[in-house]
């Protein structure tokens, strides 16, 4: 573990001490960065000694922030695969193409490299609850890291978000608190309290744990950093840190040297820190529309947009923006050519790749990497189009299946709440009420597949099974406490939108 470390303006340089209530600089607003004492942990720290350890980002140890073994809260985050595409990248045009795999993290995200480190520090500052406010996978990986540590934690929501991210933060125990805007969330989460640590994808704790991806890639490649890095910016953190992550690689003496350039894509409907760097502009403005359906990558005001700029220019590295259909078609080729299943936002860097070998910005030869940040099982976009596209298949569909294709909680298990938030109800009853008083045209085994969902949510439990006069068994079921609060939640989310 690193003895100490210290925190450090990007911006104007001035240096902190960590405190769990700092995020920006005081001075001028900055991102700030975790420096550590280089030359101390070169001495100790070589790729012989790191590949003597296991997977998993808590073999960098001494190189993030993190003082004593026993604060670390894990669930098995990083250590992800580094595929050899060589059916992709033939398709593409590319003979060196690799994938950083990081669907298979914990929660299906990247996220949770960073989320790691900053539930483990918030544990090391003796903290008891955790808040947020996202519109996305940062909520679902805090919720689970949070039930970890046995902390409580509560979510800022703006909706629209999507279904299977909000399920696991349903899971998981958090407790979700709908606003009107992004910036409202993310203005409430930072206001707490003093009792709550506080994370945002700024937060330079979190920030490290986002780095160790690079750390991996180069370790994948026997100690070498590729010729070209390819990443998906919302907030522009990852290219950020992963870009941090090789400079201290070359520090500690790990890398010979770094030519390694980084490439962000962003998506063409919402892409501020691709305008700023193809205009030359070290500072990013913010978009004043939004024309997309890739909500993890699209911020009209990203936090680290500046730093993803500076990082851009220093790595003589490059800016795209792809379409939303650009971005399914890649996510359908990554499918079908690697059997890796992205979200829509981590499929961008797969539709970047194309685009630039077309545009001959991409030697064919090159050492490129893909970083695939989340799965596609958890994007009822992603799953809604490839349907729409295999119309052969649509009638295999379960019923309540095709509901869930929403950016919300269906509606039909919004009211199965409803209904037995005033009384114990068997399926039969639920069933009536939906078809005659809020006219729902669903058949009963239908119910019944809503019913099992809820129930493995813990937002509904059964209670008992009675017979009455001779008629067949009836199964009762009753809402939670959990689903009493996620009926409210749902309500007011609703109510602002």
């Amino acid at each position: 573990m690193v003895l100490e470390s210290m925190l450090k303006c990007t911006r104007c340089g001035e240096n902190y001490k960590q405190d769990r209530s700092l995020q920006l600089c005081q001075k001028c607003n900055g991102i700030l960065y975790v420096n550590y004492d280089y030359d101390s942990i070169r001495k100790k720290l070589t790729p012989q000694d790191l590949q003597k350890r296991g997977l998993g980002i808590w073999k960098y140890s001494e190189i993030l922030p993190i003082t004593s073994r026993s604060n670390i809260v894990s669930l098995g985050e990083g250590g992800t695969f580094l595929h050899r595409c060589e059916r992709l990248g033939k398709k593409l045009g590319l003979t060196n193409l690799f994938i950083k795999n990081e669907t298979t993290n914990p929660t299906g995200s990247f996220i949770d490299r960073g989320t790691a480190v900053a539930v483990s520090k918030a544990k090391e500052f003796g903290v008891r609850a955790l808040g947020c406010g996202v519109t996305g996978n940062l909520g679902a990986s805090l919720a689970a890291y949070a039930a970890k540590a046995a902390m409580r934690c509560l979510v800022y929501l703006s909706g629209p978000i999507d279904q299977g991210k909000l399920y696991q933060m349903i899971a998981f125990g958090a407790t979700i608190r709908p606003t009107k805007t992004s910036e409202e969330a993310l203005e409430k989460a930072q206001s707490i309290g003093s009792n709550t640590m506080t994370v945002t994808p700024a937060d330079p704790v979190f920030l490290e744990g986002e780095k160790t991806t690079g750390f991996e890639i180069c370790e994948q490649l026997e100690w070498k950093a590729p010729d070209r890095i390819i990443v998906p910016m919302g907030n522009g953190g990852h290219l950020s840190m992963i870009w941090k992550g090789l400079k201290e690689f070359v520090s500690l003496g790990i890398l010979e040297d770094l030519s390694t350039t980084m490439i962000g894509v962003q998506a063409a409907g919402c892409a501020p820190i691709v305008q700023a760097f193809q205009k030359g502009s070290m500072e990013v403005s913010p978009s004043d529309k939004i024309n997309t359906i890739v909500r993890d990558i699209c911020f009209k005001n990203p936090l680290m947009g500046d730093l993803a700029v500076k990082t851009l220019q220093e790595s003589e590295g490059t800016a795209l923006a792809v379409t939303d259909e650009q971005m399914l078609d890649a996510a359908h080729l990554l499918a079908k050519t690697e059997g890796i299943f992205a979200e829509l936002a981590a499929s961008s860097t797969i539709a970047c790749a194309k685009r630039l070998v077309e545009l001959g910005k991409i030697d064919p030869s090159d050492v490129v990497v893909c970083v695939i940040t989340g799965m596609g099982l958890k994007d009822p976009i992603a799953m809604q189009r490839f349907v729409k596209r295999a119309k052969n298949l649509k009638g295999l569909i379960h019923p309540s299946a095709e509901r869930t294709f929403s950016t919300k909680i269906g509606e039909t298990k919004q009211l199965i709440l409803e209904i037995l938030s005033q009384s114990e109800q068997y399926g039969y009853f639920i069933w009536r009420e939906l078809t005659q008083k809020f006219d729902i045209k669903i058949k009963i085994p239908t119910v019944y597949q809503h019913l099992a969902d809820l129930e493995r949510l813990v937002l509904i439990r059964h209670t008992r099974i009675a017979t009455i006069f001779g008629k067949p068994e009836r199964k009762y079921y009753t809402i939670t406490d959990r689903g009493k609060a996620m009926l409210n939640a749902l309500k007011q989310m609703n109510a602002s939108m």
